[in-house]
């Protein structure tokens, strides 16, 4: 077999195993998209080479022998008669033609069917309304969009108390919007998209036993504040979560300092998640916010992006530019430390509360 033509049936082999798209075909079918001809036995002892290695299963189809048709025949016809071109085959002396079928081992393609996004710190409703445009605009299904909008967040994020408050709002609105929904006959898992505190409050409100029916498809965290020892596994060994992306920014300047002011935040958004289950993903030149600049997240969100692709894609053959594993023994700051940087913080917060209550009566 001529290894430059092997190389290239394999690699549309890779790519519908990848992309989970065009699964079942004939042997002229394949042939036609590899540009061979459906006569080429090593083309035939190519596909028959991945039956016995269990990639793909093998069963014979009929096709209508009638040239102008050539259609393939529904399975479980008695074939007497062409349902297409409605040629009957005894009056015609003819019968119809048995071509190969192969069926690839793998999962199809998913559907995006609806997402939840939850937004950083200091985020205007201008901002949302770019990201929610861009969304809907790129996005190759016709998906509904949630941005959740919990409000400006500034010196709140030193503050336990005010966390756990946005979180049971956060919970209680998923809720709302999972029956609503349920309702329109969408799925009740949503994907999610998280950025920044709003990852540490999706984690508060995978915490919350008061949560605990809720239940997400994939979920995508940008420049997360979650630390990176976060059970991510036991939440999809559970089925709260089907799969997770840490997308991580190498240039990210404000994610290693979330621990020393945030109560329970991490460095997830540089160390990477520890968890085996998820995928951890990093863009080199981004910062804190670049995920959001609109060239980007249009080619994160175009056909072939990397969220549009962990969105729709099977993962078991998901293996994107950028992926690695983070280094198993991550500890968190020195106790005393992040004690002594919290009290700062919080007694910031304490001065700076009246200031941020009247910012927001006069700019909400």
């Amino acid at each position: 077999m001529n290894a430059t033509w092997s190389d290239r049936w394999q690699a549309e082999i890779e790519r519908r195993l990848g992309e989970g798209v065009e699964l079942e075909f004939t042997l002229g079918q394949f042939a036609q998209a590899v540009e061979a001809g459906d006569a080429d036995g090593a083309l035939q002892a190519f596909l028959d080479g991945l039956v016995s290695a269990s990639i793909a299963l093998r069963r014979d189809v009929y096709r209508c022998p009638m040239g102008p048709c050539a259609r393939v025949l529904p399975a479980g016809m008695a074939n007497t008669v062409c349902p297409f071109c409605l040629a009957d085959y005894q009056q015609e002396g003819v019968a119809p033609e048995a071509e190969p079928a192969y069926r690839l081992v793998g999962e199809n393609s998913r559907d995006i069917r609806w997402v939840i996004v939850i937004h950083g710190m200091n985020s205007r409703a201008k901002w949302q309304e770019v990201f929610s445009w861009e969304i809907a605009n790129r996005l190759s299904y016709s998906a509904p969009v949630l941005i959740y909008k919990y409000g400006w967040a500034t010196i709140d994020v030193f503050a336990r108390w005010l966390h756990e408050r946005l979180a049971r709002r956060l919970g209680e609105r998923m809720r709302i919007a999972i029956e609503q929904a349920q309702k329109s006959r969408l799925p009740t898992r949503p994907d999610i998209i998280a950025h920044s505190f709003g990852t540490l409050l999706l984690s508060r409100v995978l915490e919350k036993p008061e949560f605990a029916d809720l239940k997400f498809g994939r979920i995508i965290t940008a420049a997360s504040i979650v630390r990176p020892d976060f059970d991510w596994d036991r939440l999809i060994e559970l089925g709260r979560v089907e799969a997770v992306l840490n997308h991580v920014g190498g240039q990210d300047r404000a994610v290693p300092l979330a621990q020393y002011a945030i109560p329970g935040a991490g460095p997830g958004g540089t160390v990477g998640y520890l968890a085996a289950s998820t995928l951890n993903v990093r863009a080199d030149h981004y910062g804190h916010s670049g995920f959001f600049i609109p060239e980007n997240l249009g080619v994160a969100i175009s056909r072939h992006g990397l969220w549009q692709a962990f969105l729709t894609r099977p993962l078991a053959h998901f293996r994107p530019q950028g992926a690695f594993v983070p280094e198993p023994h991550w500890r968190p700051a020195p106790l005393l430390l992040r004690w002594c940087t919290r009290a700062l913080a919080y007694g910031v917060f304490w001065v700076l509360a009246p200031f941020s209550w009247l910012r927001r009566r006069l700019d909400p």
